[in-house]
């Protein structure tokens, strides 16, 4: 999680925030001095552009950093300008989904709610599959294998971390609509009551008999980073974008959604019970 080149930026531009402030300048002053605008100044701090060296280095000057601030946010550009592993598929992966990767490979929590479809880091590669043709049959076949490669690796990256925690909350109808037929929902099923069983993964169930709840119709992703002047954002996407949510008053709502939603599910532990159930029901059929 380290090494991530967006983990390196969010790093660089946190560095970069608290050097102006201490120097008492305004990120309008930062703007005159590059003569760009206020946005741009916010989404260097944010990790969200990367940033050109003559840029860094008249922001540096501009802030009287001294040399061992210099060398820090140099050390920390270095990093920020390396490809990150998911740039190996970027005729697979639209842009508005790499920037997501990314920040989802920076983060230390990562908060998941979804109301048709098990979770992409949860999703079983036939499962994967399966989701991707109906969503894009125009695909080929290498252009669908690459997806499903992206998200396998994005799960093989959270799973051999161990420093990530994931917290899934999905709504009962995304493990009773059966993707690809029985057998492939059922070993996508069996596939969730393993995966469980580290510590730093939860999965949560939201049963039909909850009725309607915060999130109806809203599947939405928190992300939380470490130090980081914009700790939490909370991400959605549509068929076409996506949209980052970072004002806190967003954030605010997404967070007190999110907890209310595990209030409304089931206990870890019920989940896994009617998970269970799921399975059983589809080896009956």
């Amino acid at each position: 999680m380290s090494e991530s080149p967006t983990a390196r930026r969010r790093a660089q531009g946190q560095a970069l925030r608290e050097l102006r402030e201490a120097a008492g300048k305004s990120a309008k002053d930062a703007a005159d001095e590059l003569e760009c605008s206020e946005s741009k100044i916010r989404k260097i701090e944010l990790g969200d552009v990367p940033t050109k060296r003559a840029e860094l280095d008249a922001l540096l000057r501009f802030y009287e950093a001294s040399q061992e601030d210099v060398d820090e946010v140099r050390t920390l550009a270095k990093g920020a300008n390396q490809r990150g592993w998911w740039q190996a598929y970027r005729g697979a992966v639209p842009r508005w989904f790499r920037r997501y990767v990314g920040l989802e490979s920076a983060a230390v929590e990562i908060r998941t709610f979804e109301t048709e479809l098990i979770p992409g880091l949860l999703q079983t590669e036939a499962y994967a599959t399966a989701i991707i043709e109906a969503l894009n049959p125009e695909l080929s076949d290498d252009e669908r294998d690459r997806q499903v490669k992206v998200r396998a690796e994005r799960q093989e990256r959270l799973l051999a971390d161990g420093q990530t925690r994931l917290l899934a909350v999905i709504s009962e109808g995304a493990i009773r609509r059966v993707v690809g037929g029985p057998e492939i929902m059922g070993e996508q099923l069996r596939f969730l009551l393993e995966v469980r069983r580290p510590a730093q993964l939860e999965v949560q169930v939201v049963p039909h008999e909850a009725g309607a709840h915060p999130a109806t119709g809203f599947p939405f992703v928190l992300l939380r980073f470490p130090n980081d002047a914009a700790p939490t954002l909370a991400y959605t996407e549509s068929l076409t974008s996506a949209a980052y949510h970072d004002r806190q008053a967003d954030v605010d709502t997404y967070t007190l959604t999110f907890d209310r939603l595990r209030a409304a599910a089931l206990s870890p532990a019920d989940s896994s019970a009617r998970i269970e159930q799921a399975v059983r029901e589809l080896q009956s059929d």
